[in-house]
C-alpha cells in the first residue's frame, strides 16, 4: 500500500513540474499551426491554366489586388508554358517557390514561400487534387472546370483551408460535395 501511495505522489509531482522535471519556459517560437496543431503548409495561390495561358481557376490565400494578381499570373503562366517537359517542375519567382504539373490540357500551379515547404509534397498535393477532381467529374477536363467552377472551388476549399492543406482523402473531400449535389437535385 505504501508503494502505491509513493508512486502516486511521485507521478503527481512530476506532472506538476512538467515533463522532464523542472518546469521550462518556452522561448522558442512554435511553427505556424493551421488546424489541430498540425504545422502549416502555407500556399499563396493555386492556379489551373490551359495550354493557351487562359486561367480557368485561380484561388489566392493572401490578399493581392487585382492588378497584382493579373501581373503575377501572367508572369508565372508565361514561365510555366515556356518550359519544356525535360525541365524540372519547380522554379523560383519573386521570393516564391512555384510547383506546377501538366495534366492533359491543364497546368496546375501552386505557389508558396521559398524554403518553407517541401516541393515534392506540393507535387503530391497537386496529384491528389487531380485525382479528386477526376473521381468527381469522371475524367476531368478543362470544360468540366469551366462549367462547374463553383464545384471545383468547393473541392479545393475542402482540401485547403487558408492556404493550409487539411485533407487529401478523396472520399472525405467528396462527401460534402455529394451532399450538396443531393440537396440541389
Amino acid at each position: 500500500m505504501l508503494r502505491v501511495e509513493r508512486r502516486v505522489a511521485t507521478a503527481a509531482a512530476i506532472a506538476s513540474q512538467g515533463i522532464g522535471g523542472a518546469r521550462k519556459e518556452r522561448t522558442r517560437q512554435r511553427p505556424r499551426a493551421c488546424w489541430l496543431g498540425v504545422p502549416a503548409t502555407m500556399m499563396k495561390f493555386l492556379l489551373m491554366v490551359n495550354k493557351q495561358g487562359q486561367t480557368r481557376l485561380a484561388q489566392y490565400f493572401d490578399f493581392k489586388s487585382i492588378e497584382e494578381r493579373s501581373a503575377l499570373e501572367a508572369e508565372i503562366i508565361r514561365k510555366c508554358l515556356s518550359r519544356t517537359e525535360m525541365q524540372c517542375s519547380f522554379m523560383e519567382h519573386r521570393g516564391l517557390k512555384v510547383v506546377y504539373r501538366r495534366y492533359a490540357s491543364l497546368y496546375f500551379i501552386v505557389g508558396f514561400e521559398e524554403g518553407e515547404e517541401n516541393e515534392l509534397g506540393m507535387l503530391e498535393f497537386i496529384h491528389a487534387l487531380v485525382e479528386t477532381l477526376d473521381k468527381y467529374f469522371e475524367n476531368v477536363c478543362e470544360l468540366d472546370i469551366m462549367f462547374n467552377l463553383e464545384r471545383a472551388h468547393f473541392i479545393v476549399d475542402e482540401m485547403v483551408m487558408n492556404g493550409c492543406i487539411v485533407d487529401t482523402n478523396k472520399l472525405s473531400v467528396l462527401k460534402p460535395v455529394a451532399l450538396l449535389d443531393r440537396i440541389k437535385a
